[in-house]
């Protein structure tokens, strides 16, 4: 009993102490904030998506996007309202000046189509046509082979059926012999 009781003693200590002295080893640290915080602005300047941002801080801290997306969303995204709202801002006026279109800049070229040749598709065709006749001639073997087999499991009397009569042969002859019990049994 008092080995019992010592040993729930020490659970309790090392679990408050524990509690008080242990910090998690995957907890976030002030630079992984600092990193996420600073992603996501630029991300949100740039008009990039906040899962994009997440995805990068994925890569850098080895964590999920679903774990950066958390972290932002439940404690960071409270201390940068201002910078969210400057970065969405400075977004409005980069978004505001028209940048060069490159399609007017570039001169229109038509797409590239290779110039099909009529002997190329003539021997394509004649290829499949060929597998074709030859997917043909094995379906028809395999249904003659199934038919085949069809036939000899339904001429052929089962093993099972052979074993039940020479059961009942054996019967027979017990019963010939007198060696069989012929007395009903009293239920």
């Amino acid at each position: 009993m008092h080995n019992l009781l010592t040993f729930w003693i020490n659970m309790l200590i090392a679990h408050f102490i524990g509690g008080i002295f242990m910090k998690r080893q995957d907890g976030w640290t002030y630079e992984d904030d600092i990193c996420l915080s600073e992603t996501v602005l630029n991300c949100i300047e740039k008009g990039e998506t906040q899962l994009y941002a997440f995805d990068l801080v994925a890569e850098k801290t080895n964590r999920t996007p679903a774990a950066c997306g958390f972290r932002w969303n439940s404690n960071l995204r409270k201390r940068y309202e201002g910078q969210i709202k400057e970065a969405k801002l400075k977004r409005k006026q980069t978004q505001g000046i028209k940048q060069p279109k490159l399609s007017a800049a570039i001169p229109s070229v038509k797409p590239y189509a290779p110039e099909i040749d009529i002997d190329q598709v003539i021997n394509s065709l004649q290829a499949i046509k060929d597998q074709l006749e030859g997917m043909r001639v094995t379906i028809a073997n395999l249904q003659n082979r199934n038919a085949e087999l069809e036939q000899q499991l339904n001429s052929k009397p089962s093993d099972v059926t052979e074993d039940m009569k020479n059961l009942l042969e054996i019967i027979r002859r017990a019963e010939k012999l007198g060696l069989t019990n012929k007395e009903k049994p009293a239920i």
